[in-house]
């Protein structure tokens, strides 16, 4: 199936969804445009994700990121969001990494990155800047080095705190360096939050929103094995859906009630429904607001749930939502209040009335043949929460196989 049968499927998806009693909703016309290819949902630093020697300031660093989309144009955007002061950007460059997990750039790749023409650029605390369009080309599941020389950086820094592979901070401007060396080594993205590039009609932006587990906590560091990314790369794997750009916006505790001055509704926005090209979302949140449940809220996460779906569907937008997994064995997340709200809310999930195009069934891919409350041995981590590399594959393969499915569903009618 070519990609543009394959949106004109996802188009007729919408609709036909649209009139399952939760509102007809406007139809996402396929342009030329941009689309986000990455992402990294920005957070205030703890001081744990705060280098130290060297410091941001006045120094360089590098971050990886891995596009799940090829193009031959793209741009940045550095976000400040959560910045105590403003931030001073010197010199950014792109280039391709030699291998995951180490510094060392194709320095015949290195590109400035530049902002209105300037190499340089000021952010004010509380926003963000987008850079040019870059001419840069690169292929779905590359892995880049975005690499900057900062001057003034505010003391609490903006960043996502589990990028679950390294950072390198090093002394001095070093952006075009080959290679670093006596560096200090994060695990966490650091004001860049977002990576675009330009694609033809047809393309398609799908968002992985939630909590830890769509934040890969429990994969193999600078294994990439998020479940998003394992995602991003069975679409790519199949000809007929290499037009989708999977993209992670999560965030660690999130919930779709506050958590520390942070909910989906306050994230939503900008972290889904603001990112350029998005066609649709796979919701996968709850668990964080079922830990801190005193008395059964199953209703009311029901509630919340529709009006993510609501304000999806109001903009043309398809969402799925997957069931939450179970954590029998973390003494922090279980009892058996906590259990009886879990199933509650995944029969909502998997229900006639929770307003969602579809679900993917998490719970049941990961759980234990003989008790659906804990998670798979072969899928646990080691905390009884969070899945492993392997859990998270599956949960891709689910995730895949739903939306093949869903597209053969709607080009049978």
């Amino acid at each position: 199936m070519s990609p543009r049968k394959i949106t004109a499927v996802l188009l007729c998806i919408i609709m036909l969804a649209g009139l399952a009693g939760c509102g007809k909703r406007p139809v996402i016309e396929p342009a030329d445009g941009w689309y986000t290819v990455w992402s990294a949902l920005p957070e205030a630093s703890e001081l744990a994700e705060i280098p130290r020697n060297p410091l941001l300031a006045g120094n360089t660093c590098r971050q990886q990121i891995r596009p799940s989309l090829g193009g031959d144009k793209i741009r940045l955007t550095f976000s400040n969001e959560y910045g105590s002061g403003n931030l001073s950007i010197e010199s950014v460059h792109i280039a391709h990494l030699i291998s995951a997990g180490g510094p060392a750039i194709d320095t015949a790749t290195d590109t400035s990155v530049t902002f209105s023409g300037s190499s340089s650029v000021t952010i004010k605390a509380g926003s963000s800047a987008v850079s040019d369009e870059i001419a840069f080309s690169f292929n779905a599941m590359d892995m880049l080095a975005v690499t900057v020389k900062f001057g003034e950086v505010p003391n609490v820094p903006s960043c996502h705190r589990n990028a679950s592979c390294t950072t390198w901070v090093v002394e001095g401007d070093r952006v075009s360096d080959s290679d670093f060396t006596a560096m200090e080594l994060m695990s966490s993205n650091y004001f860049l939050s977002r990576a675009d590039t330009y694609a033809l009609a047809g393309t398609e932006t799908l968002v992985c929103f939630g909590d830890s587990v769509t934040d890969g906590v429990g994969s193999t560091y600078n294994g990439f094995a998020s479940y998003p990314e394992a995602l991003a790369e069975l679409l790519n794997s199949d000809p007929a859906t290499r037009n989708v750009s999977v993209v992670n916006s999560s965030v660690s505790e999130l919930g779709l009630f506050s958590q520390d001055g942070a909910s989906a509704a306050s994230r939503f926005e900008s972290g889904v429904l603001n990112l350029p090209g998005t066609h649709s979302v796979i919701v996968l949140l709850g668990g964080d607001d079922i830990k801190s449940a005193q008395y059964d809220i199953s209703s009311e996460m029901a509630d919340a749930y529709k009006e993510l779906a609501e304000a999806c569907h109001k903009r043309g937008i398809a969402i799925y939502a997957g069931t939450i997994p179970p954590f029998e064995g973390n003494t922090v997340y279980y009892s058996e209040l906590h259990e009886k709200i879990r199933k509650s809310v995944n029969e909502f999930i998997a229900g006639p009335d929770s307003c969602f195009d579809g679900y993917v069934d998490f719970a049941a891919i990961l759980c234990r043949a003989e008790n659906d409350s804990k998670l798979h041995p072969d899928y646990d981590s080691g905390d009884s929460l969070h899945p492993n590399s392997a859990g998270y594959e599956a949960m891709a393969k689910a995730a895949a196989e739903m939306l093949r499915e869903k597209a053969a569903a709607a080009e049978e009618k």
